[in-house]
């Protein structure tokens, strides 16, 4: 296979980007996004060892990709007592999520910098039998390394917009190349699979899978609060507002003005550090706000409740049975609408969700989702999935549609375990 200049280039680079890496990270350390203890593992230490027996490694970027794994890692150690996962991901926030949420036998570690003498102490140390990519989080050095010791290696959940098979068209070949490390990809829907099939990927076993998070719910940690909460809500309209975006809340809040005043709105930006200046602008704007992580109490007079928290959104899509997946009215190509529908929360999203384009698609065409842009539309929506018939009947049609891609989890885990065995 004919070598790409862009490629070669930077792997020439990355013997040399060490002190680029260094001073990257020292700026995430005085912004909060590092975590100082644990700083070493960027580049190749650890203080554990490694264990006994078959170890997956398992890498993602941040918090949606390690999350989608939650069903899979019980799957994988249920199958093979005697197998370790380890889980490397990028953000703080992820690797909070991963220390409370991970079975026994599994772990967490921070991504390793993608430089070859790091990556080379990595490998050196953790010995994966099996290497698995979650979604696009690919490095190119981890990856050229890693395929050079023989380890298999998968990407699974596999998702590439157009968008960025757009960008890369300039340089396919090194496209090419780095999907061409892998054994295996497993795409999450028909258009990844098309994309990926354009690159020519000959070596590669291709395969559509569906989402993992598609099966997915997220989980409810304190039932004692989900009670007193419902408690305090009991009579009154709820919707939730999910993992918003800037210029989005304007929109939503808007929207919230044409309800019934007895409504609450539970605003749940995509960002929790945009808290206090979005509580700050709906109090502008004259609502009654309270905010979660001041630990400001849902009260009878409260209308939007700030929940700027992360790793809780199974609490919030339990309390709503109405569900607006943001992301969707600014150009960023929309979340995933798979959490609420398997709560039974009615969906309802913006026109933009070019990033789950088959989904939404299969809901639009089975009538299990609503499309609004506007806030009059949004408005209108909501209001008629208040509506307890009209929510049940729409909840059934989404929950249906994904059944028709039923045990997702476990192909993906028998494709797994089938690369340890070869």
């Amino acid at each position: 296979m004919s070598k790409s200049v862009v490629l070669s280039s930077y792997l020439g680079l990355s013997w040399v980007l060490g002190p680029v890496y260094r001073f990257a990270i020292r700026r995430r350390l005085a912004g909060g996004k590092e975590d100082k203890a644990r700083v070493a593992e960027r580049f190749g230490g650890t203080t554990l060892a490694r264990p006994d027996g078959p170890l997956i490694w398992m890498h993602a970027a941040s918090i949606g990709e390690t999350q989608s794994l939650m069903g899979l890692i019980p799957a994988l150690l249920a199958a093979q007592p005697g197998l370790s996962i380890l889980v490397t991901s990028t953000t703080v926030t992820s690797a909070r999520l991963l220390e409370r949420d991970l079975p026994e036998r599994a772990f967490h570690q921070f991504s390793p910098i993608d430089t070859p003498q790091v990556i080379r102490q990595f490998l050196d140390h953790w010995q994966p039998d099996v290497a698995v990519w979650v979604e696009s989080e690919i490095w190119p050095r981890m990856l050229v390394d890693t395929k050079a010791r023989g380890i298999p290696m998968m990407l699974i959940n596999a998702r590439v917009s157009a968008k960025t098979i757009e960008r890369w068209s300039w340089v396919s070949k090194t496209a090419r190349l780095l999907f061409s490390k892998f054994d295996t990809i497993l795409a999450q829907d028909q258009s990844t699979l098309t994309l990926l099939e354009k690159l020519e990927l000959n070596d590669v076993a291709l395969r559509m899978t569906g989402s993992l998070k598609q099966e997915l719910a997220p989980p409810l940690q304190d039932v004692d609060e989900i009670d007193a909460l419902e408690q305090t809500l009991r009579g009154r309209s709820v919707w939730v507002a999910a993992s918003t975006h800037p210029g989005e809340e304007d929109v939503l809040l808007e929207a919230h003005k044409h309800l019934a005043t007895d409504a609450v709105m539970i605003l749940v930006p995509r960002h929790p550090e945009r808290g206090d200046a979005l509580a700050a602008q709906a109090r502008a704007a004259g609502w009654v706000v309270a905010q979660r992580s001041k630990g400001e109490p849902l009260t009878a007079d409260t209308q939007v409740y700030l929940a700027d928290t992360i790793g809780e959104m199974g609490l919030w899509y339990r309390l709503s049975k109405v569900s607006f997946i943001a992301g969707s009215l600014e150009p960023i190509g929309g979340h995933n609408p798979f959490e609420p529908i398997l709560l039974e929360s009615a969906v309802i999203s913006g026109s933009q969700v070019g990033n789950f384009a088959d989904v939404y698609a299969r809901l639009k065409n089975t009538e299990g989702a609503v499309f609004a842009d506007t806030s009059t539309a949004i408005a209108e929506a909501v209001i008629a999935l208040f509506d307890e018939d009209t929510r049940a009947q729409q909840a059934a049609r989404a929950l249906d549609c994904l059944a028709s891609n039923a045990s997702i989890t476990a192909q993906v885990r028998d494709h797994v375990l089938a690369a340890i065995k070869a």
